[in-house]
């Protein structure tokens, strides 16, 4: 597979969390070993987990930087690598599946997968690589560590997390949080994803999400704020955060953003926008934000 051209980015520079600066242009990875065969893998965007398997390996999403993930993976893995699975369509998951023989996702990922943000315009990034679509209950194959699939869409559309019963990790992708729970859908559905999840729990100790790794714990701190408030809890009006990435010039005046976070001009189109109908319900050690319509499946009149 040829290489995607990000040659058209190299005046943009991309800053670790050590400061390190680097072109958007050029390849930069960073990995550590985060349980026994599994590897924690940054390009930029959210984290991508290498697993490797009695005979071969698999990576859970791609991230979207530059630079030829699988080849790199290769380094860590004398294992053959070459299928992915995406947890979701969302870019920072997706953009880099055409390095692999074969992407596992669900099907409504499929037809949204591999569509670039707009920070990424000018980049032709191959969107006819091999799928399998796979569905709740449906097992991935991979010696010693099958991974059972579980969709829980709220975060995206059809998104899947990977439940690993021989590591004890739940790959969770973006729909488990550490910083909050941002729901797209209703309360009641949230609570039903959660308590499907919860009913995994003796078989897990450990998320491995796309922001990070979490203890398994916050599974249960999730659906006790859920629960609370299909419950009649009720939150405060919604604060919106400010964008996480301003953009920023260096002395010889190139572009400067943060690795890791979105760029500027990727984020929803309301980001930081005040919505009247919104709540913030925090209860045991988490926040859940609501549309207040929409605690139950039925969407209340305004």
């Amino acid at each position: 597979m040829k290489q995607i051209d990000f040659s058209s980015k190299q005046h943009i520079m991309l800053e670790d969390e050590e400061g390190l600066r680097v072109p958007m242009s050029e390849p930069y990875f960073r990995s550590k070993l985060v349980a026994p065969r599994t590897w924690q893998v940054l390009s930029d965007g959210d984290y991508s987990y290498l697993l490797e398997g009695d005979e071969e390996a698999l990576l859970i999403d791609s991230g979207y930087g530059a630079g030829n993930i699988r080849k790199y993976c290769q380094t860590l893995t004398d294992k053959p690598l070459s299928r992915i699975a995406n947890t979701h369509d969302h870019f920072d998951h997706t953009a880099n599946n055409c390095y692999f023989d074969c992407a596992y996702m669900s099907a409504e990922t499929q037809p949204l997968a591999t569509i670039p943000f707009p920070s990424f315009e000018g980049i032709d990034f191959p969107r006819d690589y091999r799928i399998e679509i796979v569905d709740d209950g449906d097992f991935i194959p991979l010696k010693g560590r099958d991974l059972l699939v579980l969709k829980v869409p709220d975060h995206a559309v059809g998104s899947l997390v990977f439940l690993d019963k021989s590591a004890r990790i739940l790959f969770s992708g973006d729909e488990i949080m550490g910083h909050g729970m941002n729901l797209h859908g209703s309360v009641e559905t949230r609570v039903l994803h959660l308590r499907k999840l919860a009913a995994y729990r003796s078989d897990y100790d450990t998320l491995c999400a796309g922001g990070g790794i979490m203890d398994a714990a916050i599974i249960d701190q999730y659906l006790a704020n859920a629960e609370a408030i299909l419950g009649g809890a009720v939150g405060v009006p919604y604060v919106p955060m400010p964008f996480p990435n301003f953009s920023q010039t260096d002395e010889e005046g190139r572009v400067v953003w943060k690795r890791r976070f979105p760029h500027p001009g990727d984020g929803p189109k309301n980001f930081g926008d005040i919505q009247p109908h919104k709540l913030t319900h925090e209860f045991a050690g988490v926040t859940i934000s609501y549309d207040a319509r929409m605690v139950r499946d039925k969407v209340l009149p305004q």
